[in-house]
């Protein structure tokens, strides 16, 4: 059996509209059930569910007051009878093979766990016009610019080929369906979440990694289909509950490929992209033998040592440091003194720190990410050293990597913004970075 989890709060019309598709499903009834989650709505749904209640197999679940799509969506995976919930959103109509093409996947699965990511083309006016009239919306009333918000992103085959390298990117629950066993493993949503926006996200974001960051346990379905409602959004009071959101998934794991998530501006191809290139940047330097503390100057060594600062390195918790210092040691487990994060958007206070160390890892990083990361890194601290080990490497057989090579263009480039001083030793090239003025 499938279960339709549907998280609601107010808008009964268009919930109505929601359900009255699930009533043209080519699965048959007696295969799936639909659990309503009101989320303290006033007024209340179960008068509308109720109109459904001879057609679906349909229970209206109600909880006051208003606390949020993570919580409503946990108490209907606690309802749920199926082997596997399908998230559908109260405003997401749903073509009439969908809850098949999901039924499908997982039984396909054969018990093994599995995510299935559908499409939701995003309309308006016309295809409203459509559904409204019992009509499934063709060209041109879907398409080109009314389509999946995702779309433009898999035309790429590269893309399409290495999604499921960070599939919880992609990851939203206006139509996707998971195997109620991996859901209840991991605990559901977290409930922390009470704005809008990102709790799918860090849902599959834990789903990812509880499977030791299997991307074969995701897939997206070109045929899962469902089209979003129009309805009134008052946008600068959602951006600024996702940008709240940021901080609660940025405080639960803090990694760099979740602190992307609030630093990197743009589509979720750039996300992708910074994410896997960071991932590819740490492997590189285990095989390599880059970004090792054991190159660091005593006069670092020992700064780090006296004053809390922090240290992003390969094997940096080993090293001697002050106890309030911080490590970004990625071959370390996450504890209260070593983080996995990359220093592009964190929460530390201004100022925290005496210095920020970075070795060879900020040599991966694309142009407007090594920006990201001075200017973050100048926020906690005064200063930044860069440390790079001498090596004959060039850029371009780091490739698709991105990688600074030409240290002279660097050091002219950042002193036209900042303070930069250059010290040399066998081992290492040492590029200290300070706000104040540019060099004439």
């Amino acid at each position: 059996m499938l279960s339709i989890a549907m998280a609601a709060y107010n808008n009964g019309f268009i919930l109505e509209l929601t359900l009255e598709s699930l009533t043209r499903q080519t699965l048959p009834v007696d295969e799936f059930e639909v659990i309503v989650a009101d989320d303290g709505s006033q007024p209340p749904l179960a008068p509308v569910a109720q109109r459904f209640a001879d057609r679906l197999p349909l229970v209206c679940l109600r909880h006051e007051p208003n606390r949020g799509r993570a919580y409503a969506r946990n108490r209907a995976i606690d309802a749920a009878r199926g082997e596997a919930v399908l998230f559908l959103d109260a405003d997401s109509y749903a073509h009439p093979d969908l809850l098949r093409q999901h039924r499908d996947f997982h039984r396909q699965r054969a018990g093994r766990p599995g995510v299935l990511l559908g499409r939701r083309y995003e309309i308006d006016w016309a295809a409203l016009g459509a559904l409204r009239a019992g009509r499934i919306p063709q060209p041109p009333l879907v398409g080109e610019y009314r389509d999946d918000q995702r779309d433009y992103i898999f035309a790429s085959p590269y893309r399409r080929r290495d999604w499921v390298k960070v599939p919880w990117v992609y990851a939203f629950t206006h139509n996707a369906s998971a195997d109620v066993a991996t859901l209840r493993a991991v605990s559901g949503f977290d409930e922390l979440f009470v704005g809008w926006g990102g709790e799918d996200r860090e849902l599959f974001y834990r789903v990812f990694h509880w499977y030791h960051r299997d991307g074969e346990v995701f897939a997206i379905s070109d045929d899962a289909l469902c089209y979003h409602l129009p309805h009134h959004r008052a946008w600068p009071q959602l951006l600024g509950e996702l940008l709240a959101n940021h901080k609660v998934m940025l405080a639960r794991h803090p990694r760099y490929d979740m602190e992307l998530v609030g630093a990197v501006l743009g589509h979720s191809s750039q996300l992708t992209k910074r994410i896997m290139w960071y991932d590819g940047a740490i492997e590189a330097c285990r095989e390599l033998d880059l970004g090792r503390p054991s190159i660091l100057p005593s006069r670092l060594a020992d700064a780090l040592s006296d004053d809390p600062g922090v240290l992003i390195a390969l094997g940096a918790a080993k090293l001697a440091r002050h106890r309030d210092g911080v490590t970004c040691d990625y071959d370390a487990p996450l504890t209260e003194s070593n983080s996995h994060l990359a220093l592009m958007k964190t929460a530390f206070p201004d100022q925290r720190f005496t210095r920020v160390v970075n070795v060879d890892l900020w040599r991966f990083l694309t142009p407007d990410d090594l920006g990201g990361h001075l200017n973050e890194a100048l926020r906690v601290s005064p200063q930044v050293d860069l440390v790079a080990t001498t090596c004959s490497l060039r850029a371009e057989q780091m490739l698709p990597l991105p990688f600074i090579e030409d240290l002279e263009y660097l050091q002219w480039m950042l002193a036209a913004h900042f303070e930069v001083v250059v010290a040399h030793t066998g081992a290492a090239t040492v590029l200290t970075v300070r706000r104040g003025p540019a060099k004439s």
